[in-house]
């Protein structure tokens, strides 16, 4: 194989479209991540403070319940409830969007993390059938599996509170943690735009109602007030969330996984599925990440991960690149891909085929509008 060009920090691969290298051979993701979090012992306890904050304002609106956390069963979600519940003594609602393929771990999780605490909890699922006809459909038009299921995870997200009249989402994300959404060759987007158009003209629209509905309005007021706060200028229309409506916990607190795998295997009755810990709530996780390696054969399954990994100081370099070199040696055995298959009726060459192609889901996207690229140009 040919040696692959990397960044000089972590190790994404120069020949990734949106990767470019600094003269230091750095590359864009990580001076980005440096820009965002790279003076973040100097700012963590204001970050926990500024959350603090925001659970007080919460509070005080006394609804049914104070916050959604949307719970997969695995661990980033467990946390989150662990965090709202233990710790800030938060009225909680969970929700669990069952895709069909959430695995035994996941629910036995799920079920503990219910117990340990005072939240309530709801499942939403749609009709198996459907999900395994848009799965197909999402594989022929667009090259990706998981746009169904991160729709499902939005809408889950947003409906329970009309509903309930809940004054925030918080969920186990955060941008320091995201090792994919910045990536437009590989971020499976639930973006309702990109599902409505790849749906408009098939006919299990009527199947999918859910789906297509249901959207937050947040209109371009909330963006720059959002903006104006984050440069310290007050304003009116809402209040001083990072994103309006919805908080990552790991915007604010650390991602320090060890101590936080011990704290809800303690706290929260939570399990790991065997060595791994990362995406252990869907029997269908590792295929999105085969079909990486289909569309750029310089990665691995791994290599996102392990170059956040990196960034976040978490691994060395030469661990992860030791890892990465290990794993390509490796002939790929991906869990659950032929019985899914076997599923939707397709076969693996035909399943190939479809996903080899990276920009077919471009046509699918919209342009992000300029009161979100404002806003995003000062949030930290």
């Amino acid at each position: 194989m040919e040696e692959i060009i990397r960044c000089s920090r972590c190790i994404l691969p120069a020949s990734l479209p949106s990767v470019k290298l600094d003269d230091k051979g750095v590359c864009n993701y990580c001076n980005s991540f440096d820009r965002s979090f790279g003076d973040w012992n100097n700012v963590k306890e204001m970050k926990k403070k500024q959350f603090e904050q925001i659970v007080e304002k919460v509070k005080k609106q006394n609804a049914e319940y104070d916050c959604l956390i949307p719970l997969s069963g695995g661990k980033d979600s467990t946390y989150a409830l662990y965090v709202c519940d233990k710790i800030y003594n938060l009225k909680c609602l969970c929700i669990t969007f069952d895709n069909g393929f959430l695995s035994d771990y996941a629910r036995k999780n799920i079920k503990n993390a219910i117990n340990a605490t005072r939240a309530d909890h709801i499942y939403f699922a749609v009709n198996p059938k459907t999900m395994l006809e848009l799965y197909k459909q999402f594989i022929v038009q667009c090259g990706h599996v998981c746009v169904p299921c991160m729709r499902g995870i939005g809408l889950v997200s947003y409906f329970p509170l009309e509903a309930f009249n809940i004054p925030i989402v918080i969920s186990g994300n955060g941008r320091k943690i995201s090792y994919l959404s910045g990536f437009p060759e590989v971020f499976q987007s639930g973006d309702l735009t990109v599902f409505q158009n790849v749906c408009k003209d098939i006919e299990l629209k009527n199947g999918c109602a859910s789906l297509l509905d249901h959207e937050p309005k947040v209109s371009y007021k909330s963006y720059l007030s959002a903006a104006l706060n984050l440069m310290g200028i007050k304003d009116k229309f809402v209040p001083k969330y990072i994103t309006p409506g919805t908080v990552g916990i790991y915007d604010y607190l650390d991602p320090n996984y060890k101590e936080i795998l011990e704290t809800i295997a303690r706290e929260m009755g939570w399990e790991r599925a065997g060595d791994s810990f990362e995406h252990t709530d869907c029997f269908l996780h590792e295929i999105p990440f085969y079909i990486h390696t289909i569309k750029f054969p310089e990665v691995t399954t791994s290599t996102f991960y392990y170059s956040n990994r990196i960034r976040l100081g978490q691994m060395t370099r030469e661990e992860a690149l030791k890892l990465e070199l290990e794993e390509q040696e490796k002939p790929q055995i991906v869990q659950g891909l032929d019985d899914f298959l076997k599923q939707i009726g397709m076969s693996r060459e035909e399943f190939i085929k479809e996903v080899n192609d990276w920009t077919k889901i471009k046509k699918y996207r919209k342009e992000e509008p300029f009161y979100g690229k404002f806003y995003r140009k000062f949030r930290k």
